[in-house]
């Protein structure tokens, strides 16, 4: 298994240099919604596979948000049923210990 996820991170790894050798070439990133010339304040250049593994990171990202958010309700119950089972386990100790000390109470002893 170690093998086959070591084999798996190097076809991946491969893959993204070779990426990254084919997007050399700078683009332009504008963050003005309405450019008002050639020359907008809010852009910049930067190699084209930054831009993309940028994109893909910041997916990631929001992917895995967006799921941590959404498992709140899960992790909320979890947390009272493992507060409800420490409470039950230890009503079930105290009567089992409850239980013994009258059997050893009534003179019956083994």
């Amino acid at each position: 298994m170690r093998f086959l996820r070591l084999l798996f991170l190097v076809v991946v790894a491969l893959a993204a240099l070779y990426l990254a050798e084919a997007n050399r070439a700078p683009v332009t990133i504008s963050l003005d919604p309405f450019p008002g010339g050639d020359a907008s304040e809010f852009s910049f250049k930067a190699p084209l596979f930054l831009v993309i593994f940028a994109a893909v990171a910041l997916g990631v990202v929001l992917g895995a948000a967006v799921s941590w958010l959404g498992h709140v309700d899960i992790r909320r119950r979890a947390r009272t049923a493992q507060s409800e089972l420490a409470k039950t386990r230890s009503e079930v100790e105290g009567l089992r210990q409850q239980s013994l000390a009258g059997l050893t109470g009534d003179g019956v002893k083994k």
